[in-house]
């Protein structure tokens, strides 16, 4: 029942109803954006184009990736020196209880009980720390 629409439109007027292309001969290839084709030369420009792009895309990713990696160094490395110098201004204050340690930390207050530190062996790094003496 064509009663002489063009062939890229419905007969009921129905824009959002589709025809069904499943066959490569009932495409529609009349209409303006089916029917033009591309050069072979414009055709290469558009995939240098396109190439050009994913390039570009792929040298911002590792510009990211390679900035993600430098600050993560520099943040372990601040830690570790962090830990380092913590570890050197402990030792400097450090008290050292000696043979009457039960005896002085009876003396001592809460707060200079939350300062007593112990020696730990850090897995991550292999260095010693300065902890609590009350962690695990």
């Amino acid at each position: 029942v064509n009663d002489g629409a063009p062939k890229g439109r419905n007969v009921s007027g129905r824009s959002w109803k589709t025809r069904p292309q499943k066959r490569a001969s009932s495409l529609v290839t009349q209409t303006k954006a089916n029917n033009r084709s591309t050069s072979w030369d414009r055709k290469m420009e558009e995939r240098r184009a396109r190439r050009a792009v994913l390039e570009r895309e792929k040298e911002l990713k590792e510009e990211r990736r390679q900035a993600a990696i430098a600050k993560k160094e520099r943040r372990l490395e601040n830690e570790r020196r962090r830990a380092e110098n913590e570890f050197k201004n402990a030792q400097k204050a450090s008290q050292t209880l000696g043979k009457n340690a039960d005896l002085k930390m009876k003396a001592m207050n809460k707060k200079q009980l939350r300062q007593i530190k112990k020696t730990r062996m850090n897995v991550k790094t292999g260095t010693v720390e300065y902890v609590s003496a009350y962690a695990k």
